[in-house]
């Protein structure tokens, strides 16, 4: 059983004074209540689900109950000053409480601040430049943002029931106290320009500073020593984002028949962890084929891959030794040849050869490397309008450069350990000196001719027609005598075009996140789909 109630009350004072000074105030308060309650209970012995046996009689197997309630109320002043339609100044305070916070830290108060200058509106601009300068706005902001756990009431500690010990009912805790825990908060700049020339071309530029701490970090892993196996939230560690953002669009030809235009996007978004959260693992990682490292880094950003640097195929048995950092040839105490190692199997030629980074003639954990980053460079997308009369062709493409992506369906179809499937690339695997491939041989069963590295990284850019649209509007005085308004035909197609040099089936993966690697497992692509239509008005 589940009730929620949100309520919202506004104010808003607008007056102009001299003609010249105008003010906007803005009072907001909104209120949020979510309560819920449930039951459950497992009988057995039952004639059917529904009816009790009158002779055998159920038994009560289980029975629960459980209740929450949630609350939330914010509190926003906000007021914007525009003197001669040139200046603007905006100031806001936000108060919000939530009931998932500890009495002390239950509020939190989140002020920003913005000026706006519409150049174009000053009086010193001769005659000449107004026909072409249309719009030209600056914007400057800077302010604060919070964030609450989810949950209701999460701050408080719970024991649970632990049965019988020593003939006697006992409890245990089975949460923490929370009455530390802190709204997660976000400071952000931001500085951007407006821009539309001559009626035609139309600009928008954006940069952005974000930095967020205390962020709220849940099910956190506790030693064991401290009576709990983990923690509900905590707050830790301090992430930053910098970014560009670059919209256009642009009428390049318009006539009585013709309209053409087009327009584009473009973002980057550089993420950077500042500190490390206090409970941070730093590395989960296990020796093996096809495993990378997950790590989270000081000053490296959420999504890097890190992992081996593969150097191709050992081609005879001289290329197996091991070579200290000036190339020579190391030897054991007895003076023989050391021969490199791939974690604690001796290699051949054929097998996989990898950089050894601290030079100790094993491959193991001390020689991994950043080998890359699965936060494109850039992304974004745009297109095109063609209007002949009544007939209108539209596009839009999206796109991504820069995008590194572990290609997992390689990993499994060039692995040749087992008896699965492989693809025809294996065909030119190492077999025997002189053989010009950077694929090993093929080991059944044995060997690490496949670990994680950067042999499987792949460069997963790609531009892809999104839509396709061809519409037709028939001509209003062929529709008058029918008592139409309006009739529009159209066909569509969806993702029609990929052009990429990804080696994998798509190279339009999943983002990066800081608790899973980037790796393509041979996702089945977007399919190509076809809509045809009509739009009819009365």
């Amino acid at each position: 059983d589940a009730f929620s109630l949100q309520s919202e009350n506004k104010l808003i004072y607008n007056n102009t004074f001299a003609d010249i000074h105008k003010l906007i105030a803005t009072a907001l308060v909104k209120t949020s209540d979510s309560q819920s309650f449930s039951s459950t209970s497992a009988t057995y012995g039952n004639a059917s689900a529904n009816l009790s046996d009158p002779v055998v009689g159920s038994v009560v197997a289980s029975s629960g109950s459980g209740n929450s309630e949630r609350r939330s109320i914010m509190i926003i002043g906000q007021a914007v000053y525009t003197f001669d339609i040139r200046y603007v100044v905006r100031a806001t305070v936000n108060r919000e409480g939530n009931s998932t916070m500890g009495k002390d830290r239950r509020w939190g108060t989140f002020p920003a601040f913005g000026v706006a200058w519409n150049a174009e509106q000053e009086h010193f601009w001769g005659e000449s430049v107004k026909k072409w300068l249309n719009i030209a706005k600056l914007r400057l902001g800077y302010g604060w943002s919070g964030t609450s756990p989810s949950g209701a009431s999460i701050y408080l500690g719970a024991y649970k029931s632990l049965g019988q010990y020593m003939n006697m009912a006992a409890i245990v805790p089975d949460r923490m106290q929370l009455d530390n825990l802190k709204w997660e908060t976000t400071r952000e700049a931001d500085f951007g320009i407006d821009l539309r020339l001559f009626d035609k071309l139309n600009v928008t530029f954006d940069y952005y500073d974000k930095e967020t701490s205390d962020m709220l970090l849940k099910d956190t892993k506790l030693p064991v020593s401290t009576g709990y196996s983990s923690v509900k939230y905590i707050n830790s560690g301090k992430m930053s984002n910098k970014g560009i953002e670059l919209r256009f669009d642009y009428e390049i030809f318009r006539n009585k028949d013709w309209t053409i235009s087009i327009n584009a996007n473009a973002s980057r978004n550089v993420n950077k962890v500042k500190e490390l959260p206090s409970t941070w693992i730093m590395d989960n990682y296990s020796f093996g084929n096809g495993n990378y490292a997950l790590r989270i880094v000081e000053n490296a950003p959420v999504g890097a891959f890190y992992g081996y640097r593969y150097l191709g195929v050992y081609q005879n048995t001289e290329e197996t030794y091991a070579r200290n950092a000036e190339g020579s040839v190391m030897t054991d105490w007895r003076g023989q040849v050391i021969t490199m190692k791939n974690g604690n199997e001796q290699v051949y030629p054929g097998d996989a050869k990898y950089e050894d980074i601290n030079h100790d003639g094993v491959i193991n954990e001390n020689d991994i490397v950043y080998l890359g980053n699965a936060n494109p460079k850039f992304f974004g997308g745009g297109g095109f309008q063609v209007r002949w009369k009544q007939l209108t062709l539209t596009t839009f493409f999206y796109g991504r450069y820069g995008q590194k992506v572990i290609n997992g369906a390689r990993i499994s179809l060039e692995n040749m350990r087992g008896k699965a499937n492989q693809s025809t690339a294996v065909l030119h695997r190492w077999r025997a000196e002189g053989d010009q491939t950077d694929i090993p041989r093929a080991l059944y069963g044995m060997g690490y001719n496949y670990l994680g590295s950067d042999r499987f990284v792949e460069d997963a850019s790609f531009i892809r027609l999104k839509t396709l649209s061809l519409s037709y509007n028939f001509p209003k005085k062929w529709l008058k005598n029918l008592g139409i308004t309006r009739l529009n035909v159209f066909a569509t197609g969806y993702d029609l075009f990929t052009w990429t040099s990804y080696k994998g089936q798509d190279p339009e993966v999943k983002m990066p996140s800081a608790t899973s690697l980037v790796k393509d497992n041979a996702t089945t692509p977007v399919s190509k789909r076809f809509a045809f239509g009509i739009n009819l008005d009365f």
